[in-house]
């Protein structure tokens, strides 16, 4: 469930890609190079996009068909709010993963962490050694902990990352009980890119929201726009990954991420 009905959003006159998306700390994976050498990554490894100020009224059209949305329940309605988002609010998809790149920088050491390395952030070092014997909820709110960046966005980054290992692990109450395979971490890092963008979205529709007449109502709407996004994001990484996460290596996870936002929101564009 997101914020969307306490929020106005962002206006037109914020900047395209906001200061914390261009900085943040690093996150270092233990011998997560490809010659087995510790791997950096931050903010700035998401290519940057192009300068200039956007227009004013670049959520205009995407939230006047929100909000058309809101009344008419018509999956037409959302899809037409989502082609004018992707052509008119975001950047294209570039602007989009720019936007999102402390999310991208987290998952980056998500996987590394999954994957057996130990993980270095501003919190300190973990591996998934020091969560034996945790329940499941209680290692996922340590790694949570352990990667949700000291930035504006970190509600954002902490709410889906909490939602994609909630989903994924939900069927043991021990973390012991789980191996990562390749299918188990693709199962994550699905839950966790559809996140990403289905928090974004919520927030920047904003004030679309308050048509929303029932809780019911936007319950609802918040399912039939996560599975939307569910839908093209699994697409993306299919077609990326070949079916298979195990193909994926560390220092290609960023690029991976941000290929599947990428290609998520200009999709959209013909919609």
């Amino acid at each position: 469930m997101g914020t969307s009905m306490s929020s106005k959003g962002p206006n037109g006159k914020n900047p395209l890609v906001p200061p914390w998306a261009e900085e943040g700390d690093s996150v270092v994976i233990s011998g997560g190079g490809d010659d087995g050498a510790d791997l950096e990554v931050n903010n700035a490894d998401v290519p940057t996009v192009p300068k200039g100020m956007p227009s004013s009224t670049r959520f205009k059209s995407a939230r006047q068909a929100f909000g058309e949305y809101a009344k008419s329940g018509s999956r037409s309605d959302l899809k037409k709010s989502l082609g004018h988002y992707s052509r008119n609010s975001t950047g294209k998809g570039g602007g989009a993963a720019k936007r999102l790149a402390s999310g991208i920088t987290a998952g980056t050491g998500l996987f590394g962490l999954l994957g057996g390395n130990s993980v270095n952030t501003v919190s300190g070092n973990l591996a998934l050694s020091d969560l034996s014997g945790l329940s499941t909820d209680q290692a996922i709110d340590k790694i949570v902990t352990h990667l949700t960046p000291n930035s504006a966005d970190a509600d954002l980054v902490r709410t889906s990352m909490n939602y994609a290992l909630s989903e994924a692990l939900q069927e043991s109450e021990h973390i012991d009980d789980f191996v990562f395979t390749p299918d188990l971490m693709g199962e994550v890092f699905s839950f966790y890119i559809t996140d990403l963008v289905f928090q974004q979205v919520l927030l920047d529709m904003g004030s679309a929201w308050f048509k929303v007449e029932t809780a019911i109502r936007q319950i609802t709407m918040e399912n039939e726009l996560r599975e939307l996004i569910s839908v093209v994001v699994d697409g993306a990484l299919e077609k990326i990954s070949g079916g298979d996460l195990s193909n994926i290596t560390q220092s290609q996870i960023s690029q991976v991420q941000i290929s599947a936002i990428n290609q998520t929101i200009t999709e959209w564009e013909a919609y």
